[in-house]
């Protein structure tokens, strides 16, 4: 998702690439290294539409939030003023493209929540055997959720930036009887309830920054603070594995429900600096995330939503200062399919 700044407020337009890995058409002198991945799904199980144009309406809401407990207060939650979008997506073979504006009938108020200007975009390529999302994300301008100021009005951090970029794969044990395809993008259908083992791999790189530091004087002298804990930057490296399950319910024959969990660990480097010292860290960490969709999917219509949270999560400690930076996505579309050769 692709957003630029504009006079009063943001108008964000995304771009969403989905790159849909085909096994059809290869030659029949292939090895047998690539013949593991031309899989030959169970169409007692799966319904195949690549030959069909799916296209489809939706709504996206974003949720980026920083937390951080600096020791003297309960925590400190940090979030940009960013607003939910409407857009369009168009699927056909094993190329999809998506573009997605600003909602302006619903604007947040940048007096009370500030000036937020945002770059998103994400790639995603869903084969059968193997998938993988990348994501390359920007936010500058920040507001504080929690605590608030006496009057009730929030802290604003107009110069704080955050900068991510990460990448994930997936192995799928059981692409004959499963479809990762079939609950995100709609190109097939789960025809019978089944469910698989994945293993994701996952890479993240993470920046925070502020000329000023991240904490607002008046908290800093409310809370007595130690200078020690006023972060101005920090970058972070994760490395991570995670197994996990995905399992697709399918009830009153076009209805479904599917659910993934992945638990895992990560190797995270860290370095991070406040006004006059700079610090290296190494550690391991637990990783839980997930994602879940369900809706109505038929031979020609579709509707339904998914959920997805700790998709680049970074947990980590700052000299002792819990900081968790997570993006969380809520998606809700409906949809139909058609033949353009007709």
């Amino acid at each position: 998702m692709i957003g630029m700044p504009a006079r009063n407020g943001f108008l964000s337009f995304s771009i969403l690439v989905f790159l849909f890995i085909s096994s059809s058409g290869r030659s029949q002198q292939e090895t047998s290294f690539f013949r593991h991945f031309k899989v030959k799904p169970d169409s007692s199980y799966i319904s195949d539409y690549t030959q069909l144009l799916t296209g489809r309406f939706f709504v996206l809401f974003q949720d980026a939030e920083i937390m951080s407990n600096p020791g003297n207060i309960e925590k400190i939650i940090y979030r940009p003023n960013v607003n939910f979008r409407f857009g369009i997506a168009g699927f056909y073979k094993w190329f999809g493209l998506g573009l997605s504006m600003e909602n302006i009938f619903s604007v947040l108020d940048e007096q009370t929540y500030g000036s937020t200007s945002s770059l998103d975009l994400r790639v995603n390529a869903f084969g059968r055997r193997i998938a993988g999302e990348a994501f390359f994300q920007k936010y500058t301008g920040f507001y504080i959720r929690t605590p608030k100021k006496d009057d009730g009005s929030y802290y604003l951090i107009p110069d704080m930036s955050t900068f991510s970029l990460g990448l994930s794969g997936y192995w799928i044990y059981n692409p004959e009887h499963f479809s990762i395809r079939a609950a995100f993008i709609q190109t097939e259908r789960q025809k019978k309830s089944a469910g698989s083992f994945l293993v994701r791999p996952s890479f993240l790189y993470y920046r925070i920054s502020s000329d000023q530091g991240i904490i607002p004087e008046e908290l800093i002298r409310e809370y007595n603070i130690p200078g020690s804990k006023l972060i101005t930057s920090g970058e972070f490296y994760s490395l991570g594995l995670s197994p996990g399950y995905n399992y697709t319910w399918v009830f009153l024959r076009n209805f479904y429900i599917s659910g993934t969990i992945f638990p895992g660990v990560a190797a995270q480097f860290y370095t991070f600096k406040n006004a006059t010292n700079t610090w290296y860290d190494f550690e391991f960490s637990f990783k839980l995330g997930g994602r879940i969709a369900a809706g109505y999917n038929s031979d020609v219509w579709f509707i339904g939503g998914a959920i997805q949270t700790s998709f680049n999560q970074i947990p980590d400690r700052l000299s002792n200062t819990l900081f968790d930076y997570d993006v969380s996505q809520v998606r809700i579309w409906v949809g139909t399919r058609f033949n353009l050769f007709k």
